[in-house]
């Protein structure tokens, strides 16, 4: 096996790390984020039109039970009673509203040539693999 040349090896991660990042950048340009949490205002919704901006539709009607634990956290955090338990429910809460926040998210791909598609794929597998061979084949430190 030849001898690797450092240089050339950090001068090929970089060629890969630019392609793979303009790559990557190019594909997320063509993705669309929206909700799925449709909230009625001034609609009339489907609970009425005075609750019309109050309650959420479809995904997420049950966000308000976890308001339960939450209250229960910080009453026991008040209360200075059961500390580890109060902290336990109030991240726990948080973390299921951050991951139904997070569920009700819907990704969208827009259109785009085949073309631009390709590109894009070709781009990141490129890039990756530029990188990956630049960091590969290197004896261990260790030996």
């Amino acid at each position: 096996m030849a001898p690797r040349n450092p240089a050339n090896d950090f001068l090929q991660f970089l060629i890969g790390g630019c392609l793979f990042g303009a790559g990557i950048v190019l594909f997320t340009n063509q993705v669309m984020v929206g909700s799925a949490l449709r909230f009625g205002i001034g609609t009339g919704g489907r609970y009425g039109s005075w609750f019309s901006g109050v309650l959420a539709r479809g995904v997420g009607d049950g966000f308000g039970l976890l308001m339960i634990p939450l209250a229960i956290g910080v009453a026991l955090l008040f209360a200075d009673m059961y500390k580890k338990a109060g902290w336990f429910l109030i991240w726990a809460s948080l973390a299921a509203v951050m991951a139904g926040v997070l569920q009700s998210l819907v990704f969208s791909f827009t259109a785009t040539s085949l073309w631009s598609l390709l590109i894009m794929v070709v781009m990141i597998a490129a890039g990756a693999g530029l990188m990956f061979r630049s960091l590969s084949g290197y004896p261990n430190a260790r030996d």
